[in-house]
């Protein structure tokens, strides 16, 4: 932590002793201090801060013996000169208070040490430790890394490294202490403590050269030492417990023994193991934030603490392994702010971390960049197996896995939520909840016991875990399910059989060994869903569409852009389809910042009409003079003969075909429906109806809207076929989009957005409140509406909503084969704008 020493005052407190309960061994000698805390600070003189459970800050006053309120939220704090600290938010944003207001300092920060002799040094996300230089104002590096630090005596660092190892900066190398360690912190009486990695309290014994336990106190996620060498230790709740307190005058000309302050360790206390490897650095990953619950010991069902035993050789002896993914981490579950963007994640036994974002595009994790990697596919559920292969859910209900090397649908499978097992089990959900396992031969899913599932999660012993449409949690290991008296909205189990919810009330929760779920702190931050992979350690998405990581997965990333380069098929699919039921399990409202660039054009036309087709065709056009070409080599649209252009003519709705056929509605008398084929016009005619809408699929299929009287229907095409039939019975079709594998979506003539589920056009969302005038559909499945009040929206189909897309200009919207969006706005003054990468 910090060299802040952190620390209580004495004023009042064998008040507080006379009320407050301590927990188990010498409960004598700890009480429980007011407030609650995610960290705490102490500087040399005795000033102490603590950012609370909601991230408040709050300095002690020594006068009046009590927390009073600061400004400013952070997930962690460290005292420092004065009354000058430094804190880091939830985004990893470094600020130092000036005694009026928080001055920013830096970004990317997961640490913070000061002290009052003005050294002060930071842990980056990254694990890179640097130094602040105030005359220079400016932040420089030295060599190892940690994610949490503290100040010695001498004004040098020390660190607890990612893998929790406690070491000391000499100024010239790293020094390797025994034990490992969560919190590390230091007093002005040299006192050394530090909070291990079981959660107790420990001090340093120089001469003994080892960590002695204090008792008395467990579970503990942060300490400090105040500067009469009393320890102040925050447990995983947010109670914050001392020792000892401070005192007001540490000045007073009475001599004071200090020594008889300081934490006196039981003899009988074992030592730690010690460290073997004194000097050497470890390769830091990105790690934690601010401190939260500790995940019980869980024995997965079926097997004996999760130990497998064989027989020995010769002697008849057993051995025993124990996977260690499936064993529950004893560490404090905290989490770091990765800053990057999800809508969903899935973890797999092997430690991998897939996402969607908001268009349903499949993420995966990269500890080595930081970052989360565009992977092949569009999915609106995913599901990762053991072997760290994704599983998922299209928009249109068909359920797809990945090899290793290509996308492969199950055929005649569709379903609504997907979950794989440690063990290899994979279970589905379908809008009806029912509940089916998959084969061994992975051909077909096969229903099981079960009913009223929205969300299903599979245990490592193949056990149902889900949520019911009521959202109640049910374990459907029996027949009936056992249902517990808990509401969720996600759900996820791990390898090591722990069980992790966000309830409907937003807030983490695991089941413990009571049968009972518990609330998981997560200061800072609003839970929306979570996934858990190898020992219990899970992932969060918050309520701002942020993943949240309490550990990032060691494995070998050598081969993930090989195999995301390399994947062939794809997640569009044939064959049934199946509505995707609502869970709304995040929450998030995405707003998306999108930069547009205007594409020069040859001006001779109007504008008013854009249209992309599959092949990466863009055309513009609308009005007597003519059509114009997107030429990628030059950037900028050139015109193009066209005898679909004559000066009785005014087209009202255009579109390209893959082939190249310009398709196009002229208004200017009557509604006609044209198609020019090397630059041979052709009309088309529905009997009785009027054309007034016409979009193509990236297949070819046409579509076109017809209207008689107040009935208007949606009308195709196929690309082979002369014909229009009627796609469905649906008499309220006011404008339509397509995308591939027969993702039809329309707006109605209530201006609703729906989308075709194979039999009926469903609203979208499904609580059917999005209002449109016009909608395009990418090749990729990427839908874009423009609203009833000019807003351009993009579909969200992990989150079932429409998120709003800022700085866009009006227009007409077209999107092409790679979802972007391109805008024509007519008029006088035409423009055509594109969406920039």
């Amino acid at each position: 932590m910090k060299r802040c020493f952190r620390v209580l005052v004495s004023g009042i407190w064998f008040l507080w002793a006379g009320s407050a309960m301590a927990q188990e061994g010498d409960s004598g000698s700890w009480v429980q201090l007011p407030g609650t805390a995610v960290d705490i600070s102490i500087n040399e003189d005795g000033q102490a801060y603590s950012v609370s459970l909601d991230g408040g800050t709050w300095r002690w006053d020594m006068a009046e013996q009590r927390w009073r309120r600061m400004s400013g939220d952070f997930a962690r704090i460290s005292a420092a000169i004065g009354n000058r600290p430094w804190a880091i938010n939830s985004l990893g944003e470094l600020s130092q208070y000036n005694g009026l207001w928080w001055e920013p300092r830096e970004v990317d920060v997961l640490d913070v040490a000061a002290d009052t002799q003005g050294n002060v040094f930071i842990a980056k996300i990254n694990g890179d430790i640097w130094k602040w230089y105030a005359l220079r104002n400016e932040w420089q590096p030295i060599a190892g890394t940690a994610k949490r630090l503290a100040i010695g005596k001498s004004g040098l660092p020390w660190a607890v490294t990612d893998a929790a190892k406690v070491r000391a900066y000499d100024g010239d190398v790293w020094r390797t202490y025994p034990g490992r360690a969560r919190d590390i912190a230091f007093g002005a009486t040299d006192v050394v403590a530090m909070a291990d990695d079981a959660g107790l309290v420990r001090i340093w014994l120089a001469a003994r050269k080892r960590w002695e336990i204090i008792d008395g106190v467990k579970d503990i996620v942060s300490l400090a030492v105040t500067p009469q060498g009393n320890i102040w230790a925050v447990r995983n709740d947010g109670l914050i417990f001392a020792n000892g307190g401070l005192t007001i005058d540490d000045t007073s000309d009475e001599a004071t023994d200090l020594s008889a302050t300081v934490p006196r360790p039981k003899e009988v206390t074992a030592p730690v193991n010690v460290a073997t490897d004194a000097v050497a650095e470890v390769a830091a990953a990105p790690v934690d934030v601010a401190p939260s619950a500790i995940a019980p010991d869980v024995v997965v069902p079926g097997s004996s603490n999760t130990e497998a035993t064989s027989s020995g050789g010769g002697s008849g002896g057993n051995n025993t392994f124990t996977d260690p993914v499936t064993v529950t981490t004893t560490d404090a579950i905290v989490f770091i702010n990765t800053l990057k963007s999800a809508a969903s994640l899935a973890i797999g036994g092997d430690g991998s971390v897939f996402g969607l974002d908001g268009a349903g595009g499949v993420l995966r994790w990269s500890n080595r960049r930081n970052e989360f990697e565009s992977f092949p596919g569009e999915l609106v559920r995913i599901t990762v197996d053991r072997d760290g292969n994704p599983w998922g859910i299209s928009a249109l209900g068909r359920v797809f896995r990945h090899t290793g090397t290509l996308w492969k649908q199950i055929t005649g499978a569709t379903g609504s939520d997907i979950s794989a097992g440690y063990d290899g089990t994979v279970l589905l959900t379908n809008a009806q909840g029912r509940i089916f396992r998959l084969n061994d031969a992975q051909t077909r899913f096969e229903m099981i016991s079960g009913t009223g599932a929205s969300l299903i999660a599979v245990g490592p012993d193949g056990t149902p875990w889900i949520v019911r449409s009521d959202q109640l949690v049910s374990r459907c290991d029996t027949n009936p399910c056992k249902v517990f008296a808990q509401k969720a909205k996600s759900i996820s189990v791990g390898p090591d059989n722990s069980v992790y919810i966000v309830s409907t009330n937003n807030l983490l929760m695991r089941l413990d060994q009571d049968g009972k779920f518990i609330r998981v702190q997560t200061p800072g931050h609003t839970p929306a869903s979570v996934a858990v992979g190898p020992m219990g350690y899970p992932w969060l998405v918050s309520d701002k569409g942020i993943a949240l990581s309490s550990k990032f997965f060691d494995r070998d990333e050598g081969s993930d852009l090989m195999v995301a380069n390399a994947t062939s098929g794809d997640t569009v699919g044939t064959g049934e389809t199946e509505q995707v039921v609502s869970t709304e399990t995040s929450g998030i409202v995405f707003r998306k910042n999108m930069r547009f660039t205007t594409v020069p054009m040859d001006q001779r036309t109007s504008a008013g009409q854009v249209a992309t087709a599959s092949d990466g065709s863009v055309i513009i056009g609308g009005g007597s003079q003519g059509f114009e070409k997107y030429d990628e080599r030059r950037k900028k649209f050139v015109q193009f003969s066209s005898n679909l252009v004559d000066s009785s003519r005014t087209f009202s709705s255009v579109d390209i075909a893959p082939n190249g056929d310009i398709w196009a509605i002229d208004t200017s008398m009557t509604a006609e429906l044209y198609r020019e084929r090397d630059q041979v016009v052709k009309e088309y005619s529905v009997s009785g109806f009027s054309p007034s809408e016409v979009t193509v699929a990236p297949d070819g299929t046409v579509y076109v809207t017809f209207r008689s009287g107040s009935d208007t229907y949606l009308y195709s095409k196929a690309e082979n076929s002369e014909e229009f039939k009627r796609f469905s019975d649906f008499s309220q079709v006011h404008v339509a989009g397509a995308g591939t594998g027969n993702d039809i979506w329309i707006v109605d003539k209530s201006n609703l957005v729906r989308q075709w589920t194979g039999s009926s056009f469903d609203l979208r969302p499904k609580r059917g409140s999005q209002k449109a005038s016009s909608i395009d559909v990418g090749a990729n499945g990427t839908v874009y509406i423009r609203d009833t009040n000019n807003a351009l929206r993009k579909w969200n189909g992990a989150n079932d909503s429409f998120d709003e897309v800022n700085n866009a200009p009006l227009g007409s919207i077209a999107v092409d084969a790679d979802g972007r969006p391109w805008i024509a706005t007519g008029g006088s003054s035409p423009t055509i704008s594109r969406a920039r990468d």
